[in-house]
């Protein structure tokens, strides 16, 4: 199939996603709605025996908002666009992206770390690797429910760069390693799935790949690696 072909492809599957996703959204908010007047409702009640009712009106809002973010993430992952690439600073766009996240991992005990070596302007897409990064990241601090370290390491060999993610926590186990990069898996309650995968697709989008250095008593690397492509500088 040619390229031109898959691009129709796709532009046409995210099309149906979106129909698709606009009808699921409005009965979910008609739902989510009636549920909170419902609610309300009932907290002006003075029977105590209606408390387990709101405890199960509570657990149906939650699943509500949980196929909400689910049906976010699937739009994310299928309209995500090519890459618009433009020469960029990658050690400055990891630095973006861990001064965004440093107040919660603070928060969370975990501290980030960060190791930069010299690179030359690569040609990326700024949004979609950040985006990478922050799922990379986000999925790192998951794995550490108790604090622990991040470390981040940028290189350059040859005519790549690669951008290195280590954690210290639980480690991914040998039976879960072949399946982390599929669509819909997850190993977490409230996983959708998608973030790995989308990854993996921007990766690959920008002509690059993932690696991931498992260890399965305590933590885990993920590699991105993107190729520095030449690009013409302005007259």
């Amino acid at each position: 199939m040619s390229s031109v072909s898959q691009d129709a492809k796709f532009v046409e599957l995210s099309r149906l996603a979106g129909g698709l996703a606009h009808e699921i959204r409005n009965p979910l908010s008609t739902l989510n709605l009636n549920l909170q007047l419902l609610d309300e409702d009932l907290s002006r009640a003075d029977d105590g025996s209606l408390r387990r009712s709101r405890e199960r009106i509570d657990v149906l809002r939650r699943e509500v908002q949980r196929l909400s973010d689910i049906l976010d993430d699937f739009l994310r992952f299928a309209r995500m666009p090519k890459p618009h690439r433009i020469p960029c600073d990658v050690n400055g766009i990891v630095k973006e992206v861990l001064r965004f996240l440093g107040p919660e991992a603070r928060r969370n005990n975990v501290n980030l770390l960060a190791g930069y070596g010299n690179l030359p302007l690569c040609m990326v897409d700024k949004d979609l690797l950040k985006q990478a990064l922050l799922n990379l990241l986000l999925n790192a601090e998951q794995a550490m429910p108790d604090g622990g370290d991040i470390m981040v390491r940028t290189t350059s060999e040859d005519d790549e760069i690669r951008i290195s993610i280590a954690d210290t926590g639980h480690g991914i186990p040998p039976d879960v390693l072949p399946k982390i990069f599929d669509p819909y898996f997850s190993t977490k309650k409230e996983g959708t799935g998608l973030g790995l995968s989308m990854v993996k697709r921007i990766a690959e989008e920008h002509g690059g790949r993932i690696q991931v250095h498992p260890n399965a008593s305590k933590g885990a690397c993920f590699d991105i690696i993107l190729p520095v492509v030449a690009f013409a500088a302005p007259n």
